[in-house]
């Protein structure tokens, strides 16, 4: 992962192992780079995007997790929606442009931001963690009821469809859908107006619309932490997992 600059306009660019699944690494240097960011007083806004052409975030990287201990996915889980939690706390504003398939924890990170823009095409944004048997983390439940409200919520996270862009602009999940080419340049557009704003104001401003919600995702995913790991352990889970991480291991067919 890494920073471009741009006249005062950031660019954190994803580029991680396993087509940016959230792994340890994943979560260590995404913190790194918003500590960079954060203490530039030169960057006055982020755009996030990947490097990759057709994923943006494929959620967390199961293989990784396979095997490990109760107590070792309990970390695994406090880092995780501790991430989360930083980035609907970041005191910068985060215009996440999604050019590729933004899935589960991709998802989690996206709706923290300040807007989301997506490629119109092939590219979809949805949260799965129920066809594996989880249920989202709690306070991931609490953040989209506070971006799209509780009917929403429950309707994205109990099918877990994978949704269109315009589907997912419907609904409230992002805020805009442009032509792929125009992605980059209509991101960095909206986050040099975030930027263009008073940078005191706007940071009091987040803070007074989300600290209510911040407080809550911490006491609710700190009160659950245990409930991630009975639900991640249990055989009904253990087994979806398992052929979950068979299919990635799957050749993909070629298309004539």
């Amino acid at each position: 992962m890494r920073l471009e600059r741009h006249d005062g306009i950031a660019v954190f660019l994803i580029d991680s192992g396993r087509n940016n699944a959230v792994n340890d690494d994943f979560i260590r240097e995404a913190h790194a780079v918003m500590d960079e960011a954060e203490q530039d007083p030169d960057i006055r806004a982020l755009v996030v995007a990947s490097t990759h052409a057709s994923i943006f975030c494929p959620g967390v990287d199961l293989p990784a997790l396979i095997g490990r201990s109760a107590r070792d996915m309990r970390d695994f889980y406090a880092a995780l929606t501790g991430l989360v939690r930083r980035k609907v706390a970041y005191p910068k504003p985060e215009v996440y442009a999604l050019g590729g398939h933004t899935i589960a924890a991709g998802c989690m990170m996206a709706l923290a931001g300040d807007y989301r823009i997506m490629a119109r095409g092939r590219p979809f944004f949805g949260l799965m963690e129920i066809d594996v048997g989880l249920a989202a983390p709690i306070g991931v439940v609490e953040l989209m009821r506070h971006v799209v409200g509780g009917h929403v919520t429950e309707r994205v996270l109990s099918t877990g469809r994978r949704f269109t862009p315009e589907e997912a602009l419907t609904l409230g999940l992002i805020d805009e859908v442009v032509a792929p080419e125009r992605l980059m340049d209509r991101a960095i557009e909206q986050a040099r107006l975030f930027a263009s704003k008073p940078v005191g104001g706007y940071r009091r401003l987040k803070r007074h619309a989300r600290q209510a919600l911040i407080e809550r995702m911490r006491t609710l995913d700190e009160a659950n932490l245990d409930d991630l790991v009975e639900q991640w352990f249990s055989a009904e889970t253990q087994r979806l997992v398992a052929a979950a991480v068979e299919r990635m291991k799957a050749p993909t067919p070629v298309r004539a």
